[in-house]
């Protein structure tokens, strides 16, 4: 078996790797100089535990990093795995990383091979928009054609294990293109999910995001409420769940990533207005004003003169645990820009995040210390859940005594400072009275 996969991202790259480390030979197409670059050091340009072995084992064995397809060459499928931004102003999906990745397999496409849209995207585009196109470059009539929907569905961290282990939703226009894309999938895994139609595959991804992205909002939105009361949200959430199976709250935080912060707009992009779509971006937006609570929380805390007071901004990459070093869609991110707009005066730290990407964003100083960059600090937001701030045992030595704080997920749980900033958590960042971590 012999594919293409155009775009070697997060998706393309992992999913091409474990095709390659089952026999099947892999030519992915890829024009960003740093990711080849890394390839071409046996490396991938981003962290994933795993991944680079692998990479070093297949590379230019069964997979091949090339610019353009090779003509000699008879593929069974070819896989599009670019993503789906959205337009800026208007929050609504942008398909020009889509379109011009199947423009890329025009020499060499007949219309005989399968194509599959991993990609995510809103409901309809496999059939309206991919479909029309492909006829249009081989000349083929759409019921001759075989596409396939297979959405993606693993969690950065653990991509390796998840593409051998879960389930994979498949779909197609026609029963060959259904048999093909399980053709392809149980070399990977034996777990396969054929759907009834591209509508329904599209709709899986979505819905699996758009769920996860509900489901923080009610715990964010209770976690708020609570404080309105003044109850701490975190501590009034956890009693709740404790030993009673009936109650799965979720813990308040950042509902942020490159798919959760844009798949519940590519959901609701074809709907109509009514009270589900209203529902849907409700919870959306109430996930966003975390951003602004937290830049509020800075400003009443630590206040003016902006430009001499520091803020150290740790937990840069969208989440800690799995261990990513990913800073697209991080809620982070847009915090750190938004603070300085505002004439903050940033450093950037992060466990796993690469240095010069962060440097990349030119927000501030970027320190691999963290108590050096606490030093002379007036805020320190920790602001993911990456696992080593369990280590930190102690500040005030490295920091100064007012030095406020706000660990947002309450990842620090060894820390004991004891200042006149406290320690705030989302649980009380509301109230008027910081409190301590407990």
């Amino acid at each position: 078996m012999k594919i293409g996969i155009i775009g070697l991202g997060y998706v393309g790259l992992t999913l091409a790797i474990a095709a390659a480390d089952n026999g099947i030979e892999v030519y992915g197409v890829e024009i960003n100089p740093e990711i080849k670059a890394c390839l071409k050091r046996n490396r991938a340009h981003f962290y994933e535990p795993g991944l680079d072995a692998l990479i070093e084992r297949n590379n230019h064995n069964t997979f091949h990093c090339v610019d353009t397809f090779p003509a000699d060459i008879s593929f069974d499928l070819f896989i599009v795995t670019v993503g789906t931004p959205l337009y800026a102003d208007e929050k609504k999906p942008n398909f020009t990383y889509v379109m011009s990745a199947l423009q890329s397999i025009k020499g060499v496409y007949t219309g005989r091979e399968l194509v599959i849209l991993r990609s995510t995207v809103s409901v309809g585009t496999t059939r309206g928009i991919v479909l029309p196109y492909l006829a249009e470059l081989c000349g083929l009539p759409q019921e001759e054609i075989p596409v396939s929907m297979c959405p993606e569905r693993t969690v950065e961290g653990k991509a390796i294990e998840e593409l051998a282990n879960l389930p994979q939703i498949i779909s197609g226009n026609s029963n060959t293109a259904l048999e093909m894309a399980q053709q392809f999938f149980r070399r990977i895994t034996p777990f396969v999910i054929p759907v009834s139609s591209l509508e329904e595959a599209e709709l899986v991804k979505l819905y699996c995001n758009t769920y996860r992205d509900m489901t923080f909002a009610i715990g964010n939105a209770f976690c708020m409420a609570a404080q309105s009361f003044g109850v701490d949200g975190v501590s009034v959430i956890r009693h709740a769940n404790q030993g009673y199976d009936r109650a799965n709250i979720a813990l308040p935080g950042f509902v942020a990533g490159p798919c959760l912060e844009k798949d519940a707009y590519i959901l609701t992009h074809c709907m109509p207005d009514c009270c589900e779509k209203n529902l849907i971006m409700a919870c959306r937006k109430l996930n966003e004003s975390l951003e602004d609570i937290v830049v509020q929380w800075i400003q009443r805390r630590i206040g003016a003169p902006l430009s001499e007071k520091v803020v150290v901004v740790s937990g840069m990459a969208f989440k800690g645990q799995p261990e990513t070093s990913d800073l697209r869609g991080s809620a982070s991110v847009y915090i750190a820009q938004k603070l300085k707009r505002l004439g903050y005066r940033l450093y950037l730290h992060d466990f796993a995040a690469y240095k010069k990407e962060l440097e990349a964003l030119d927000l501030g100083d970027v320190f691999s210390d963290l108590y050096a960059a606490c030093k002379d600090a007036s805020a320190l937001l920790v602001l993911n859940n990456h696992k080593k701030y369990m280590e930190i045992a102690e500040y005030a030595e490295f920091c100064n005594r007012k030095l406020a704080i706000l660990d947002v997920w309450g990842a620090c749980r060894n820390l004991y400072l004891r200042s006149s900033g406290g320690i705030a958590t989302l649980g009380n960042l509301m109230m008027e009275q910081g409190g301590t971590l407990h």
